[in-house]
C-alpha cells in the first residue's frame, strides 16, 4: 500500500484510527474524557506516572494492569454508542473509588 500524506482533515473512512495518550496517576485520568465516534478504532496507550493503575471498560471486556511508567497500549473497535465509563481497576489509595473518566462514542 502506499503511502498517503498525513491530512489534517476528517476523512470519511470506516478505519480511521483515533490515537489517545492517557495518563494515569493518583487519583485522576488525563485525558477524564474521550471522544470518538461509532466505527473507529480506538488506540490509547495509558501509563502510569507514580503507582500501579489499573484501565478498565467493561462494555469493552478491557482490564489492564498499568505498572508505574510501563506504557500499555489497548485497541479496540468502538463498534457500541453511548457513554462509558472508564476506571481504575487496581486498589491505588484512598481516591481509588473516584478514579474515572468517559470513553464518548456517537
Amino acid at each position: 500500500p502506499e503511502e498517503k500524506p498525513q491530512v489534517e482533515e476528517k476523512t470519511v473512512s470506516q478505519s480511521e484510527v483515533k490515537e489517545f495518550k492517557v495518563t494515569a496517576r493518583q487519583f485522576a485520568f488525563e485525558p477524564s474524557t474521550i471522544e470518538v465516534n461509532k466505527g473507529d478504532k480506538v488506540k490509547l496507550t495509558v501509563t502510569s506516572i507514580d503507582v500501579p493503575h489499573g484501565f478498565a471498560i467493561q462494555e469493552y471486556g478491557i482490564n489492564e494492569r498499568l505498572e508505574p511508567n510501563k506504557p500499555v497500549v489497548i485497541e479496540f473497535t468502538a463498534d457500541e454508542q453511548g457513554t462509558f465509563t472508564f476506571f481504575c481497576s487496581v486498589p491505588c489509595g484512598s481516591g481509588h473509588s473516584s478514579m474515572k473518566g468517559k470513553l464518548i462514542v456517537k
